[in-house]
């Protein structure tokens, strides 16, 4: 008996030990076997496999294109990534960080085994046996819906990358395979959805301006399909009633206007340079910028086509003479426009007054009869408008479109036929700019002797004009027109990931790629193609299109005058009427080897605290004091808060008064650690900011957090410790709040009020950051924006491979057609093809360094953001009255920032 057991126990205890030893081997070698489940369906199987992640290198898979799953014969579709940590047990016995697990959804075509190449990121080999059980597979097919929708949620949420293909196959899906569309969640500012397609942070400018959201909330409603019945004709509804204007004329008969501006129509945003040097110098600036201002601060990934077409259509195009010349033959030049729609085809024109009419004349014909060589299909002629001859050189589909008149020394170049007739109305007097009263109570505020380097103003008649019914619906149908092509392509690719044939919108609605009634207009336009790409039989090509002021419009559909009326409501329920707006720009060189100042001062009329919302509510009155600049500070602001302060055991319930809050934040070296691909602090917040809060003359919102740790209100100079890591100090009527007593020490001796400038309620202030400690961590934080921008171009391309099968040497040209731009990436690289030796071919940019390539992990010492080598410093102060904005700011840059 004792003999049987010995021999037992040693057999249980030899099998357990090689166990182990095979069980800590595999992990140690990261060949753990896949686990697979496959269930056969239609109209596609569905399948999921766990699987590890191999050691020797990091991973971020969720954020990583390379984890996808492949089949040689191509059955294996739509695959979404579910991150699955390892296991504790594993690492606590091998005492460090074992292999990882993930587990990818996918879809498949047919009912015969298959072999499966899941890429985690190296290749790997699986054997995948399907099998049937109608249960199962509707289980496992709503756990990839789940994960499936959870990524492209989270796509949009964060916007890496513009996830048009993601949205294209949620909805598509979701109609074809009955499973429940997601309603992308609200962020704190969203509000419920305009057009009924979703309810992603939607509301009235949205619309008008066709943000990325607005152009995924039509694709969705486009791939739903529509109810017959919306699609019956009626009348265009009526148009907003907008509250009438209480300025007259007649109180700013004396403020005086520029000459141009008596031709501008009143209905035109105006963006004037006075002079012909101030154009090419916002021109030359716009160019080094790559056409976006905001490259120079973190650069952009896309660079947007829009700008070059409408020079393209204008067929203006200034050679070295002319840069020279133009300042003899031109007095004054604007850009004037009836619309912002510039990516797909808008009103708009320069305008210039001539010092010489004929040298402007005979310059502005070379130019524009450039393009009757550069485009064979071009041709000029004279049309007559309003008794005037008119120039027009055009092309059948309207990449060349552009009309020329000279009128009593002033020469307009358009894209716009209606933009013609009104400068030509203008001229005589009817609904001119300069007889609006609101441009000129704002040539009152910005008058022409401060000799402005810009001035630009958009009146409330260009408003209402573009929330007009013709601008609303037209709007909307273009940009139908546009994604109805975008929508096209991607169904191809869909089709050929499924196995279907498919190239036209009728082949594609017979597999049920695309809905039954894809593709219907209201107008009877249709898509055609041709080898220079998608043309709008009635809008002509894309990029290009005939602007909306040119369209005739007499009819729409139950579902377009729904949609008008949907944005009405939502425009009155935000603000009773957009404002007039003006913006001026004053460039002073200073001395010699001085940074430059740009002022910036815009100037907005109207009641516009209900437009601002809790921003306009919260602001108290404009006061005429307030705190002098602290030494030592590189970041401070100051705000006027009267809004009630929350319930706290030493205040009464909802007190309210009005009181100062400021704050400032000194220079200090954060100890800055890369963790899951992020730059984060290396230490708690107490231990690292070096900064400050206060309020005066009462200590309103600071009494109140004080409140929460417990802690009475300061009773003197000295600092004061508050719980655990905060200190409290008052002087006077100062209150000073920190985590630092030093600070408290260094700031509060240094507190006093100074006369306003201009009386605000908020002033911030930013200094020079060169040679601080704070501008490495800037850095550092710039490159790990800068990095995801750049990745975030290269994500796209690889998720139209892993998504669509679109074919990787192809994904670039594709996703550039999506986004209509070019993948410029920031760093300074080029994207490329990267094949490396295990795993899968994918885009990459050649600027990122071998360890930083799927994840950051150290910051280049040679990377350096665009502003420090430019700012200089900024102060800026805002005042919001009962009747308008006031918005004041002043930056210093050196010449590196300037053409």
């Amino acid at each position: 008996m004792l003999q049987h057991f010995i021999t037992r126990f040693f057999r249980v205890t030899t099998v357990t030990l090689c166990a182990i030893f095979l069980l800590l081997s595999s992990v140690k070698m990261g060949l753990a076997a896949p686990r697979s489940d496959a269930f056969a369906g239609k109209p596609f199987g569905v399948a999921r496999v766990t699987i590890d992640v191999l050691r020797g290198e990091p991973v971020l898979p969720l954020s990583d294109e390379r984890f996808t799953v492949l089949e040689a014969n191509g059955r294996v579709i739509y695959p979404v990534l579910k991150h699955e940590p390892a296991r504790k047990i594993i690492r606590g016995l091998l005492g460090r960080e074992a292999p990882r697990k993930v587990t990818i959804y996918y879809l498949f075509l047919g009912e015969k085994p298959f072999d499966l190449s899941p890429f985690t990121p190296h290749e790997q080999g699986v054997r995948v046996n399907p099998l049937r059980d109608s249960v199962a597979h509707r289980r496992l097919l709503l756990e990839w819906w789940q994960q499936y929708t959870k990524h492209y949620e989270g796509l949009l949420k964060d916007r890496a990358y513009p996830p048009v293909a993601e949205n294209f196959l949620v909805a598509s899906l979701s109609r074809r395979l009955d499973l429940p569309m997601p309603e992308p969640r609200l962020g704190l500012l969203g509000t419920p959805d305009l057009l009924g397609m979703g309810r992603d942070q939607d509301n009235a400018l949205s619309y008008l301006f066709v943000d990325e959201a607005h152009r995924l909330r039509i694709d969705r409603a486009m791939l739903r399909g529509e109810p017959i019945e919306q699609l019956e004709a009626t009348t265009l509804p009526n148009p907003i009633e907008w509250p009438q204007c209480d300025l007259s004329l007649e109180e700013l008969e004396d403020v005086e206007v520029e000459s141009l501006a008596t031709h501008v129509p009143e209905e035109c945003f105006y963006l004037r340079f006075g002079n012909f040097s101030n154009y090419l110098w916002f021109r030359d600036l716009n160019k080094k910028w790559q056409g976006d201002l905001g490259n120079m601060i973190l650069r952009r990934g896309i660079k947007r086509l829009a700008s070059d077409r409408i020079q393209q259509q204008l067929s203006l195009r200034e050679n070295a003479l002319a840069k020279i010349l133009g300042p003899q033959v031109i007095a004054d030049a604007a850009i004037i426009g009836l619309d912002p729609y510039i990516e797909q085809g808008a009103a708009i024109g320069i305008l210039f007054q001539a010092k010489n009419d004929l040298l402007l004349a005979t310059d502005l014909r070379r130019q524009r009869r450039e393009a009757l060589s550069q485009f064979e299909d071009a041709s000029e002629q004279a049309i007559e408008i309003d008794g005037q001859s008119v120039s027009l050189i055009s092309s059948p589909q309207g990449h060349v479109r552009s009309y020329y008149v000279q009128h009593e020394g002033f020469h307009l170049v358009t894209t716009s036929r209606t933009l013609i007739e009104r400068f030509l109305q203008a001229g005589q007097g009817d609904r001119a700019l300069a007889q609006l009263p609101s441009f000129r109570l704002a040539r009152k505020q910005f008058p022409l002797e401060r000799d402005d380097t810009i001035v630009a103003f958009v009146s409330e008649v260009f408003w209402e004009n573009l929330c007009s019914p013709k601008y609303v619906i037209e709007n909307f149908r273009r940009l139908q027109s546009v994604r109805e092509s975008l929508l096209l392509e991607l169904a191809r690719y869909a089709a050929q990931c499924e196995g279907k044939a498919g190239l036209t919108s009728e082949e594609l609605i017979a597999v049920d790629i695309l809905p039954k009634r894809f593709g219907k207009r209201s107008d009877s336009s249709r898509l055609l193609a041709t080898e220079g790409g998608s043309v709008d039989s009635l809008r002509g090509a894309h990029g290009y299109f005939l602007p909306i002021a040119d369209m005739a419009i007499e009819l729409t559909t139950v579902k377009e005058t729904a949609t008008f009326h949907r944005f009405r409501d939502k425009l009155r329920k935000s603000v009773k009427s957009l404002p007039p707006v003006a913006v001026a720009a004053h460039r002073d060189s200073g001395e010699e080897g001085e940074p430059e100042t740009i002022s910036v001062d815009v100037h907005a009329q109207g009641e516009l605290r209900q437009m601002l919302g809790a921003v306009g509510s919260w602001l108290g009155s404009p006061a005429n004091r307030k705190l002098q600049p602290v030494e030592g500070d590189l970041f401070s602001a100051e705000v006027v808060i009267d809004t009630p302060i929350p319930i706290a055991d030493n205040l009464a319930h909802g007190e309210s008064f009005e009181h100062h809050l400021f704050g400032g934040l000194r220079d200090f070296r954060s100890p800055l650690v890369v963790n899951s691909g992020a730059i984060q602090p290396g230490d708690s917040l107490p231990e690292l900011v070096r900064g400050y809060f206060g309020a005066w003359p009462k200590p309103g919102w600071l009494a109140w957090i004080t409140s929460l740790a417990g802690a009475e209100e300061a009773k003197g100079a000295e600092p004061q410790l508050i719980g655990t890591d905060l200190w409290q100090a008052k002087q006077e009527d100062f209150l000073l709040i920190s985590f630092k007593s030093a600070v408290i020490e260094q700031v509060l001796p240094q507190l006093n009020l100074v006369p306003a400038d201009r009386p605000a309620q908020l002033w911030v202030r930013l200094e020079d950051l060169t040679g601080t400690q704070m501008a490495e961590n800037v850095n550092a934080l710039g490159y790990m924006r800068t990095r995801e921008t750049s990745v975030a171009g290269s994500r796209m391309m690889n998720a139209l491979a892993n998504q669509l099968r679109v074919p990787r040497d192809q994904c670039r040209k594709v996703a550039e057609q999506l986004v209509d731009g070019k993948f410029v990436c920031p760093l300074g690289g080029k994207y490329q093809l990267y094949a490396p030796q295990r795993g899968l071919e994918v885009w990459v940019s050649s600027a990122l360094p071998e360890q930083n390539l799927f994840m950051l992990t150290e910051v280049p010492a040679d990377f350096r953001l665009p502003m420090p080598d430019w700012f200089r410093g900024l102060k800026g102060d805002l005042r919001l009255d009962e009747q308008s904005l006031s918005l004041h700011s002043e930056v210093k840059m050196t010449k590196a920032a300037l053409p």
